[in-house]
């Protein structure tokens, strides 16, 4: 990758290269991303044609040209691919060769939504960071006094006998103690760790196990799961068991959110575009490419609280302490991605879990 190629794809703002009529000549990931469409499929159409639905767009593009100046507009609206708006401020500047002949313009598209989502992806890795240093101190403090309460209550029941009526408080006292322990190996999972055991990983099996298992619950009642998958994705590497624990979590939660008899969707696929990642800017540090897991229930959708929802022991559930998504999100983030929420047009909720590629 040369030295252009790279400045032009590590650029936030959407860059598109205009020849002198006004046909499409280069775009850059972010580019591709507002348009919901790769450069391949973009490129050689006219202005108008790629802007179909943003006459101010088109416009300052064809001003440009036939003016040779600078032109910046801000307070612009365009429908993002996914049926929501973007707020985009623009700025279309001529390219000009050394005898003043104009050779096209240099259209640069600012994401003020994407600026808000950067806001609120480095508030979010705050939050975790914040959580991960409580869940050591916490999780190795309950732990000692726990292995404690485990040893004497075990001691006790050899003890009383077998015909005891106190040998079923003990069976109790235990279950509880597991439960607890239950609950501080998940919060440690939040913690950023070096020693994943990453391995090479077939997403789909991953899911397969995890749909499989869910099937077999009683708590389905009467759920379909729909499978779509991109059979041309190819392998990650990742720790198995961290991932395999993130959309288990995200599929019970669609579980509880889907009403008797509907039907759960689990989709992957390539994104079009890079996703936000913890570390502050659309795929960043990863020049691979980036793998998409969709998780869409039919349920009532993510309420306007869902953007706090790293925040943890927030909830909206009756049940529940509020550490699944924080969990998921944490451990998607150690490996190099990011885990993001969104309401489907026809109703219900989606998760969306980008994974970077080899």
């Amino acid at each position: 990758m040369n030295l252009e190629s790279l400045l032009t794809d590590s650029l936030l703002e959407g860059l598109f290269i205009f020849d002198a009529d006004a046909r499409l000549v280069r775009v850059n990931p972010s580019g591709e991303r507002i348009l919901g469409k790769s450069e391949r499929s973009a490129a050689g159409k006219t202005v108008g044609e790629i802007f179909d639905t943003s006459q101010e767009i088109s416009g300052l593009v064809k001003a440009a040209l036939e003016e040779g100046r600078d032109v910046v507009q801000s307070g612009l609206t365009l429908p993002a691919p996914d049926g929501k708006k973007f707020n985009l401020s623009v700025s279309v500047s001529p390219l000009q060769k050394s005898d003043g002949t104009l050779e096209g313009v240099v259209l640069l598209i600012r994401d003020e939504t994407l600026l808000k989502e950067l806001d609120r992806s480095q508030r979010r890795a705050d939050q975790i960071a914040t959580l991960g240093v409580l869940n050591v101190g916490m999780a190795h403090e309950i732990k000692n006094p726990l292995g404690g309460i485990k040893g004497a209550t075990q001691l006790l029941k050899s003890d009383i006998g077998a015909d005891s009526p106190l040998e079923e408080y003990c069976d109790v006292i235990l279950r509880e103690v597991e439960r607890i322990d239950s609950l501080l190996e998940g919060l440690l999972a939040a913690v950023p760790r070096g020693d994943l055991r990453h391995c090479e990983i077939n997403i789909h099996e991953v899911l397969n196990e995890v749909v499989t298992l869910l099937a077999l619950s009683e708590d389905t009642d009467g759920l379909t799961f729909e499978r779509v998958y991109d059979p041309s994705l190819p392998t990650i590497r990742g720790d198995r068991n961290g991932l395999t624990q993130v959309f288990l979590n995200l599929l019970k939660n669609a579980v509880e959110a889907s009403p008797a008899g509907e039907q759960i969707t689990v989709r992957t696929l390539v994104p079009v575009g890079a996703p936000i990642t913890a570390a502050g800017s659309p795929g960043s540090g990863h020049r691979g490419g980036f793998l998409e897991v969709d998780v869409e229930d039919r349920g009532a959708g993510f309420d306007l609280d869902v953007k706090e929802f790293a925040a943890p022991f927030f909830t909206t559930k009756r049940k529940g302490v509020g550490l699944g998504l924080v969990i998921s999100e944490q451990i998607v983030q150690n490996h190099g991605g990011s885990l993001a929420l969104d309401n489907r047009k026809d109703g219900g909720a989606v998760v969306r879990v980008f994974l970077p590629l080899k």
